[in-house]
C-alpha cells in the first residue's frame, strides 16, 4: 500500500467573496503498513486533510494517490473512524458492524461470519446482540473499529476516535489498536491532539504548521514497542515534538 499526497491545498469561501486558506502545499507519502500520526495546532486543517485523503472533500489544489490511483471520491479501500462512533441505536452491535457489508450486497451468512470475526478481534464477541446504548464509550469505539475493519480496507483513517475516553480506557484501546494493526497489517492514518498518543501508536509523525497547515516536519518514531511513556527516549522525543508544535525547531 502506497499513499501519496502531492501539493494538497484547500481554500474555503467565507461567504463574502473572500477565500480562507486552510491547507497549503501538503506533501508526504506512506509506504507500507505503517501507523502515521498527524499532529498540529488547533485549526490547522488536520481533519480537513483526513477528509481529503478519504475522498470526502476535494482539494483546491494537488492530488491524493492510493497505489498510483487518484482519490476523487470515497474508496472501498479506505475505512474511516470518526470522533463519534455513529452506531445506530436501534440495531444490535453485530448488525451495526455488518451494515456496510449489507450495503455492498454481501450475502447474510457471509456478513454474519465477517462481523463475528472482527467482533472477536476487538474483544466484543459477547456483546454481539447488545444495543449500542448498553455499551461503555470504549466498547462503542471498539465496535466502530470492528465495523471499519469488516469492510477489509487497505487503509484506516482515524479522526481523534479516542478523545472522549477516560485515560485508562484510552490507554487500553491504544494497546488494542496496536494488537489489531499487527494482526491485520493495515496502514493507519491517525489525527490526534495528543502528543503521547501519537508517540505510543505511530511509526511516523507528520507535524503541520498553524493555518494554513503545511508540513512542518516529518519524524520517524524509532522507539521499540511496547513503548513506555517514562522511557528517556520517549520523553526526549515528546519534548522535540512539543517544540515543533509550539513554534520552535524551524
Amino acid at each position: 500500500m502506497k499513499l501519496e499526497l502531492k501539493g494538497i491545498g484547500k481554500e474555503f469561501d467565507q461567504g463574502n467573496g473572500k477565500q480562507v486558506s486552510v491547507l497549503k502545499d501538503v506533501s508526504f507519502q506512506i509506504d507500507g503498513e505503517l501507523i502515521v500520526g498527524i499532529l498540529g495546532p488547533s485549526g490547522c486543517g488536520k481533519t480537513t486533510l483526513l477528509r481529503i485523503i478519504a475522498g470526502l472533500e476535494r482539494p483546491t489544489s494537488g492530488e491524493v494517490l492510493l497505489d498510483g490511483e487518484p482519490i476523487v471520491k470515497p474508496s472501498p479501500r479506505m475505512g474511516m473512524i470518526f470522533q463519534e462512533h455513529a452506531l445506530l441505536p436501534w440495531l444490535s452491535v453485530i448488525e451495526n458492524v455488518s451494515l456496510g457489508l449489507e450495503m455492498r450486497g454481501i450475502p447474510a451468512r457471509q456478513r454474519q461470519e465477517t462481523a463475528t470475526k472482527y467482533l472477536e478481534l476487538v474483544g466484543l464477541q459477547d456483546c454481539a446482540s447488545s444495543r449500542s446504548y448498553e455499551l461503555s464509550g470504549g466498547m462503542r469505539q471498539k465496535a466502530a473499529v470492528a465495523r471499519a475493519l469488516s469492510l477489509e480496507p487497505s487503509l484506516l483513517l482515524m479522526d481523534e476516535p479516542f478523545s472522549a475516553l477516560d485515560p485508562q480506557t484510552r490507554a487500553q484501546i491504544q494497546a488494542d489498536i496496536l494488537r489489531i494493526q499487527e494482526k491485520t497489517a493495515k496502514a493507519i492514518v491517525l489525527v490526534t491532539h495528543s502528543v503521547e498518543e501519537a508517540l505510543i501508536l505511530s511509526d511516523e509523525l507528520v507535524i503541520l504548521s498553524s493555518r494554513p497547515g503545511s508540513v512542518k516536519e516529518l519524524i520517524k518514531v524509532e522507539i521499540e514497542r511496547p513503548r513506555d511513556r517514562m522511557n528517556p527516549q520517549f520523553l526526549e522525543m515528546r519534548e522535540t515534538v512539543l517544540a515543533y508544535l509550539n513554534g520552535g525547531k524551524q
